[in-house]
């Protein structure tokens, strides 16, 4: 887990580079809780006012956490409300 983050930053700017477990996990995992707001008959708007609990603290947990972090952060412009919404266990 450690070399994947760290690889995936040094190496950001100089290679396209994919990790499948990081972001590839994110990815489907991403969409899948979006398309569970969708499924409510819910706006993709009220995404970052769900809980969103992610058990496992490897590399695919956290890319997962991090990438809807990032979605939180483009939609909303507050990185706040995601840190009171999203939590991790180990």
């Amino acid at each position: 887990m450690k070399w994947a983050f760290e690889t995936l930053k040094r190496y950001r700017e100089r290679f396209c580079m994919f990790n499948d477990d990081v972001q590839g996990t994110a990815g489907v995992a991403l969409a899948g809780l979006l398309g569970t707001v969708r499924a409510q008959r819910q706006s993709l708007d009220d995404f970052p006012n769900h809980k969103i609990v992610v058990v496992g603290a490897g590399s695919a947990g956290l890319g997962v956490l991090s990438m809807a972090i990032q979605a939180v952060v483009r939609m909303t412009g507050n990185a706040e409300i995601a840190a009171q919404n999203f939590f991790l266990l180990n």
